[in-house]
């Protein structure tokens, strides 16, 4: 008689879960690999194992990248929950401690990543040095969707923000402006009506970005579409791309610090500003070191209003 060889059952784990959350938001498994610092063999691996366990397929391969299967669309709203209360937890007992542990996702667009924050967060991060400080650049639309996830837990984005489950504490209102590069022929000129760059080449932001949008509403109101010979480019390749000449793009001035060879025009004919606030999630318990988080760069963005 054969030995009775009973079979190891395999239970769905943290790590599975943590794995495909990755992998789900990169649409990538090596990216997704790098982010997680294993190895690209190993996840895949445990996204099979992951796969086999359920019985389903969770990604269909498209070229390099991957996308989520329908079962896939289905787990993710899960996995994003359990892992939201699992980081909750963690934090209840870093609180425990003094906050002498613990973990922030901090979302924000790319000029105020750049421009705005380092110096913040440098200041919270003496404070507090055993809170790691995750940080998302991303367009205000994906970032409020990573909010309401539970991804990220506080956001520095544009208001207004039409949401009501959101707490927002203005930080700072800014001009927007017409960067140009230097040899511009309206460089020397410090203002200039929109009205009259209706000949003008330009170059925009992506569709998802409130910049763009802001773009195409004042050139409306100008009276002209804009002439985009460059769409899509992020905020610094933008400025490099208005540096060397190729176009005009209407800027919030805090992205024109430091740029030597750009110019600044103020818009004579209308008033065009953005206002930046921080913004959270009021309906979902935040973990002391977002709250702590929160209340730090509250105090700190509010005392940076130099712009």
């Amino acid at each position: 008689m054969q030995p009775l060889v009973r079979k190891r059952k395999q239970f769905m784990e943290l790590r599975h879960l943590r794995y495909f959350e990755a992998v789900a938001r990169l649409s990538h498994v090596t990216r997704a690999a790098a982010e997680l610092h294993i190895a690209q063999p190993a996840l895949s691996k445990q996204i099979s194992q992951l796969e086999h366990e359920l019985g389903v397929s969770l990604f269909d391969r498209v070229g390099r990248n991957v996308r989520l299967t329908e079962s896939g669309e289905a787990l993710l709203p899960h996995a994003r929950a359990v892992l939201a209360q699992v980081e909750a937890a963690r934090a209840e007992m870093a609180e425990r401690v003094g906050l002498r542990r613990g973990r922030v996702s901090l979302g924000t667009t790319p000029t105020v990543g750049t421009k705005l924050l380092p110096k913040a967060l440098a200041q919270f991060n003496q404070r507090y040095p055993g809170i790691e400080l995750r940080l998302r650049e991303s367009g205000v639309q994906t970032l409020l969707e990573l909010l309401d996830t539970g991804m990220v837990d506080i956001a520095v984005v544009t208001l207004p923000v039409d949401d009501p489950d959101l707490t927002m504490v203005p930080i700072l209102t800014e001009e927007l402006v017409v960067a140009v590069w230097k040899n511009h022929r309206l460089a020397d000129k410090g203002h200039v009506a929109l009205a009259d760059l209706q000949q003008e080449a330009w170059v925009m932001s992506p569709e998802n970005y409130e910049l763009r949008d802001a773009t195409m509403e004042a050139c409306q109101q100008a009276g002209f579409t804009p002439r985009v010979v460059l769409d899509g480019g992020e905020m610094d390749t933008l400025l490099r791309v208005v540096e060397a000449g190729v176009g005009i793009a209407l800027m919030p001035q805090l992205a024109m610090q430091d740029v030597a060879g750009l110019v600044a025009l103020h818009v004579s004919d209308q008033q065009l500003t953005r206002s930046l606030g921080l913004v959270w999630c009021g309906q979902r318990v935040a973990s002391p070191a977002a709250r702590a988080c929160r209340e730090f760069l509250v105090e700190q963005l509010h005392n940076e209003q130099t712009v």
